[in-house]
């Protein structure tokens, strides 16, 4: 397939999305129009409230109940990776998606925080099944005003570069928090460690008095300055891609990708 052709048409049959922002999220709203120019057929199967730090679990002690909310639209009880494993049990059978796409995940998902990422485990649990997956994230600085244009203008043509019919392949996809037109590249890169300190609690007491705790952590990347760091690609101002469970070169064994002609408006 040549590099013209996967920047333009419909690259798959079937493409499922979820999130572990809830299926209200404005992420995964972003993500959905995104799907629709990519497939046929788009299937949205989300946690019906937040679920961010689910990482990879699975609901074992309680049952999943599953609401329909639009067409091939579905809440559901659990956590990310559940939705993913009903959708295959319920509606797939012998027929699952071409690819799943996890998110977009209003924040980062790199260095330490990976491994408890609902977003990632959603993307781990289609990659267990065989099913070639991408997570995406958007990096802000401040909580209160997210800025979506990076991953609003370069998420598909990302998608479409990533995503090779025959390989099952899992990718982590992060958009810095910078304006769009800063971005001129995506960049092959390492997940980091070390940007957890030390973990954390605040704590409080409930109407009845009795005591609770907040965990958290302490956090700090300005130590990581290796040049193929997911924080350092980040921090440059590009497109950071992890590989998941591979080590596999971007498609095309390049280490980059040059966006700077494949905005999508």
């Amino acid at each position: 397939m040549s590099g013209e052709a996967i920047m333009q048409g419909k690259i798959a049959n079937r493409i499922l999305i979820t999130n572990d922002d809830g299926i209200n999220a404005p992420g995964i709203a972003i993500l959905e129009t995104i799907a629709r120019r990519l497939a046929d057929e788009v299937w949205v199967v989300a946690p019906e409230h937040d679920r961010s730090g689910a990482g990879q679990s699975i609901s074992i002690h309680s049952p999943l109940r599953v609401y329909q909310v639009g067409a091939n639209r579905y809440s559901v009880s659990g956590t990310p990776a559940d939705c993913v494993l009903y959708s295959l049990a319920e509606w797939f059978g012998e027929t699952p998606p071409d690819l799943v796409l996890s998110g977009v995940n209003c924040g980062a998902n790199i260095s330490d925080s990976v491994q408890y990422s609902g977003t990632v485990g959603a993307v781990l649990s289609a990659h267990h099944m065989n099913i070639p997956a991408i997570a995406l994230s958007q990096a802000y600085l401040n909580r209160d005003d997210v800025r979506w244009s990076p991953v609003e203008t370069f998420a598909e043509a990302v998608i479409r570069r990533l995503y090779r019919p025959g390989q099952v392949l899992a990718w982590n996809v992060n958009f810095p928090a910078c304006e769009a037109a800063d971005i001129t590249a995506a960049r092959w890169c390492r997940q980091s460690n070390g940007s957890i300190q030390k973990p954390t609690l605040v704590a409080g007491r409930d109407a009845r008095s009795l005591p609770y705790w907040w965990l958290g952590f302490d956090r700090s990347s300005r130590h990581i300055v290796a040049p193929d760091a997911d924080v350092t690609v980040l921090r440059e101002k590009a497109v950071a891609i992890s590989p998941l469970r591979h080590d596999e070169p971007l498609p095309g064994a390049v280490d980059y990708f040059d966006l700077s002609a494949q905005a999508i408006d």
